[in-house]
């Protein structure tokens, strides 16, 4: 269910009074909305980089321009699946959207969740992502269309398992439920596992009341969330490396703004990007380190077992371009575009995503 928190006085005028439409101050008040906590990578480096970061550059190029961050995370303003529409309809300035819970309204943001077994590196896979853009326009319009830009493409390092039993195979997930997210869920057709949709802050819950029996998640996300608590058999699959969210900004705020203060904005977002790439890349070691020392059993799945999960599933690339191009969506165009582009950097799949 997508919802909108109900916030203080406050926090509601703080939002509304963001930007002032038609001011000309050089002193602005931007909310950042994220549904996940300071905890996730990627909103940690909002706080940490993409705030100060923009503040610091703002100084040095003579304080013309002033900015006062409001923080809302955690779904102080908006949960996860609800931060889109919160940007878009400007309670938030700045939001942090996981676009794999919208599908339906960002449906070829979902490209890298079809197109599994690619890279683990996700510095490469985000740039990847940025190069479709620009090949592929439809991408940016639909950001318009829900009245956002994307400044940044924020992903999630390799997917791995972590369940309540040893998996030595494929099979062993066969009639066994385990939380996920998105098209995620397309990964586990063919096993006989039976995927349960939800999102990060849901999963330890459903793991400990017995809802479901793991999950299929990032290994950055196993410590923070701590569900190698719950799930100590850490299965690293490698399902690679994800593009799960953006950082965007409210069109009309972004319209209003002046010239100078956008290209602070935009420069900082690119370097955004690849701060929150490595921010997931590292903190997904330590996370593993983390888990194993609290009690968990971590080991690599063999070739084989990675093999037989790609070769379980249908070809979800090919079925989701084709359902999109009879949405009138370039599903195919964005497809052969996306591993074209993954050829050239060297990405390589475990199986042919355009062979029938």
């Amino acid at each position: 269910m997508r919802t909108i928190a109900a916030v203080s006085a406050a926090a509601v005028m703080a939002a509304a009074a963001s930007w002032p439409q038609g001011a000309a101050a050089d002193d602005f008040s931007f909310t950042v909305v994220a549904g996940h906590p300071p905890i996730t990578a990627g909103v940690a480096a909002i706080r940490d980089f993409f705030i100060p970061e923009v503040n610091r550059r703002l100084e040095g190029a003579g304080g013309n321009h002033t900015i006062t961050w409001n923080e809302a995370y955690a779904g102080a303003l908006a949960d996860v699946q609800g931060v889109l529409e919160a940007v878009e309809g400007g309670v938030g300035d700045f939001g942090y959207v996981p676009h794999l819970f919208e599908a339906d309204k960002l449906p070829l943001e979902q490209i890298t969740y079809v197109t599994p077994f690619g890279s683990a590196d996700l510095k490469t896979m985000m740039r990847l992502v940025r190069d479709l853009h620009d090949e592929v326009p439809e991408m940016a319009q639909a950001w318009r269309d829900n009245n956002q830009l994307m400044l940044a493409a924020v992903g999630v390092d390799t997917y791995h398992l972590a369940t309540t039993f040893p998996v030595e195979s494929v099979e062993d997930i066969s009639g066994r439920k385990l939380s996920t997210a998105g098209l995620q869920t397309n990964w586990l057709r063919g096993t006989g596992a039976v995927p349960v949709a939800g999102a990060l802050p849901d999963y330890y819950n459903a793991i400990q009341t017995g809802l479901t029996e793991g999950t299929v998640t990032f290994g950055s996300a196993m410590a923070p969330y701590k569900f190698f608590e719950v799930a100590p058999h850490i299965t690293k699959v490698n399902f690679g490396a994800q593009s799960a969210s953006a950082l965007t900004v409210n069109l009309d705020v972004w319209e209003s703004l002046p010239d100078d203060l956008k290209e602070i904005i935009q420069q900082v977002a690119i370097e955004y990007q690849d701060y929150a790439a490595d921010n997931y890349t590292n903190s997904a070691e330590k996370s593993l380190n983390i888990a194993a020392e609290g009690g968990a059993e971590i080991k690599e799945a063999s070739d084989e077992m990675r093999a037989g999960f790609a070769n379980a599933m249908p070809n979800i690339a090919l079925e989701w371009a084709k359902s999109l191009d009879d949405r009138g969506v370039p599903g195919t165009k964005a497809l052969e575009a996306y591993l074209r582009l993954s050829e050239a950097a060297g990405v390589r799949f475990s199986r042919n995503w355009l062979a029938e």
